[in-house]
């Protein structure tokens, strides 16, 4: 049985990162700062260097790789939910090259910002919270079944 939760929309947040913060921790001090337990966002931009994960399912691990080299945000998506009753930033992001090659995954610390803007929508309602997932080994919404 899937996992499903109600909320309502809440204030929308429109921001723009400065050059050369770290992309997640960004996000994560606005929603910490701003008291957001729960929302879904989106963003564009570019950045200068990517730091992502990619998540190994047989081995139920997180690998992680960089490129360090300047690129765009094709499309970044996530969410905010609570981990241990903070704020936690989950998301992933498709950036491309100067020859538009594109790479992607979840992503991670490390990654800086040249120029970014951030669509956030608070979601009302009982706040989401992860919790550990035996079949997947990770924190999801609401946990084990």
């Amino acid at each position: 049985t899937m996992i499903s939760y109600r909320m309502e929309p809440g204030p929308i947040h429109i921001v723009r990162l400065n050059t050369g913060e770290d992309l997640l921790e960004a996000i994560t001090e606005y929603a910490t700062s701003s008291g957001i337990s729960t929302a879904w966002l989106s963003y564009l931009g570019a950045v200068s260097r990517a730091s992502l994960r990619y998540y190994d399912q047989d081995e139920r691990v997180y690998r992680d790789f960089e490129i360090d080299q300047h690129l765009e945000v094709l499309s970044g998506v996530g969410n905010v939910s609570l981990l241990d009753g903070t704020p936690f930033v989950h998301t992933h992001a498709a950036f491309a090259d100067d020859a538009g090659h594109a790479f992607g995954g979840h992503l991670n610390t490390g990654t800086t910002v040249w120029a970014l803007e951030i669509h956030m929508q608070e979601l009302l309602g009982d706040p989401l919270t992860r919790l550990p997932d035996d079949c997947t080994s990770l924190s999801l919404w609401g946990g084990t079944l």
